[in-house]
């Protein structure tokens, strides 16, 4: 316990213990029931008051149902997001999450969309990406209620359906309203997150792909594949992938195909912001059939093409590679790979680029060394740039939320950059501030497969304990928090909206 600490908030840290202990399993029982229902967004399935298809939609009412049956009030906004309101006051303080995943992807060792208990370890699509951090969202309410912890704001949680796709949820929302005075972000890692880089989403597009048009793997632009697949017609019959010595070797399996082979990689997903430990099966599928040699000239020339601009997930071999001091270094994927069009082949792909750089120059960039290194694919017009995200060190709230943190967990980590995006991009006054935690040998499953266990990969886990040691750290800031607004409403009474 840090002295730091009030003698009014060390008395609480033992209550908020005790009622844990005492909620722990409904909490689980709870978010089993949101991580069976498949809330994949899907823009593409919108219907009247769905904007994101019947899952989402599904998803949202069960969590709004539960809040109400908890006693609180809710809001629906019309499909895009819905509110939990704890409070009887003029302002909010936002707690902001969401309630979509990505797909399930393959090779679950367990079942993607049921609850998997092992120990202290959730498994399942969106434990940790967003499902689990919502659900805490939601206890938090119920223990700030049930301690009876005077605040002078409301308590608004707003939970958003479109997070992983294009953000539309609270995009509408932050036109709607009501938008709260100040938002926790809890999508993110403990502490402070100051720092978000621009993303860039956008096509690649190989109009006479030849043989590559059937290539397919992953399934979302900020999803790096765990597998790819070709299936060639014409291979020969003594095929065999034991001679593979790049990076191929080992991860390529041959299957029967009605006519051919089919050639199947496998390899370690993850989060695109995060390609580290990370390799692309695209990327190993076109080594493999380089060095088999497959494919006709024109073919094998293109699969050099796009290895040469996705190898790297820094843009290195492209001529993108940029990083700074604030945010790191930019990072390049290709999560999509399919057919739109007959003997067409087209990549969705994400580019994470540097707080302090413009996206314009980026896909100016990305443009210049397309047509010097690689004539047959085109940029597609359409693409799309989220800009980054800054939070001064000077900011008030940031100084809240760190100090916060520093003096319930003891220990000194620094606010941190990241390439994810989170809804600090679209709502105003909105910070990325926990819940998720740094990863040790003791919080970190020893039964899984290696690579598995991430967001946005197979068998996706969270560590229950390290989930909840976030609520006396969200208790403390929120009372801090509430009361810097109250100062500043009452030095200051144009500040109350």
């Amino acid at each position: 316990m840090s002295a730091a600490l009030t003698p009014q908030e060390s008395a609480l840290l033992p209550k908020i213990e005790r009622w844990i202990a005492a909620h722990r399993d409904s909490l689980i029982d709870e978010l089993a029931t949101w991580i069976a229902i498949p809330s994949v967004s899907r823009a593409d399935l919108a219907q009247p008051g769905a904007p994101f298809g019947s899952e989402c939609a599904r998803v949202l009412d069960t969590a709004l149902t539960l809040a109400e049956q908890a006693g609180f009030r809710t809001e629906r906004h019309a499909g895009y997001a819905g509110s939990v309101i704890y409070g009887e006051h003029r302002e909010d303080i936002g707690l902001i999450s969401h309630l979509d995943v990505v797909p399930a992807g393959e090779h679950w060792t367990y079942p993607p969309f049921a609850l998997t208990r092992r120990g202290d370890f959730l498994i399942g699509r969106g434990v940790a990406d967003n499902k689990g951090p919502a659900i805490l969202d939601l206890y938090l309410l119920k223990l700030i209620r049930a301690l009876d912890i005077p605040l002078h704001h409301n308590l608004r949680i707003v939970y958003g359906l479109a997070e992983e796709t294009d953000m539309a949820d609270l995009a509408w929302f932050a036109q709607h309203g009501p938008v709260p005075r100040i938002s926790l972000v809890t999508d993110g890692k403990f502490p402070v997150n100051y720092a978000q880089k621009g993303q860039i989403t956008f096509r690649l597009h190989i109009a006479e792909a030849g043989v590559l048009a059937n290539l397919t793997a992953g399934n979302a632009a900020n999803s790096i594949p765990a597998t790819a697949q070709i299936t060639l017609a014409d291979a020969p019959r003594e095929l065999s992938v034991d001679r593979l010595r790049g990076l191929g070797a080992g991860r390529i399996t041959l299957l029967p195909a009605e006519r051919g082979i089919t050639l199947q990689a496998q390899d370690i997903a993850g989060h695109a912001a995060f390609p580290d430990g990370t390799l692309s099966a695209a990327v190993v599928l076109l080594d493999a059939l380089r060095e088999l040699d497959l494919l006709p000239e024109r073919e094998r020339t293109l699969a050099a093409q796009l290895q040469q601009i996705f190898t790297s997930p820094y843009g290195e071999h492209i001529g993108l590679a940029q990083e700074d001091a604030p945010s790191g270094r930019l990072t390049l994927n290709a999560g999509l790979w399919q057919s739109t069009t007959p003997g067409s082949l087209t990549l969705l792909a994400d580019i994470r680029y540097p707080v302090t750089r413009e996206g314009n120059t980026i896909i100016a960039a990305l443009r210049d060394q397309l047509a010097t290194v690689a004539t047959d694919i085109s940029l597609v017009d359409n693409w799309r740039d989220v800009p980054p995200f800054y939070l001064p060190e000077e900011d008030s709230t940031r100084q809240v939320l760190q100090q916060s943190w520093h003096d319930v967990t003891g220990r000194a980590d620094p606010a941190y950059s990241m390439g994810g995006v989170t809804h600090s991009k679209v709502l105003p006054r909105a910070i990325t501030f926990g819940p998720g935690y740094l990863r040790t040998e003791a919080n970190s499953p020893d039964f899984l497969p290696t690579g598995h266990g991430l967001p946005h990969g197979a068998d996706e886990v969270i560590h229950l304990p390290s989930l909840l040691a976030a609520l006396p750290v969200y208790v403390i800031a929120l009372i801090r928090l509430d009361a810097v607004l109250h100062t500043q409403n009452q030095e200051n009474p144009s500040h109350v909206r």
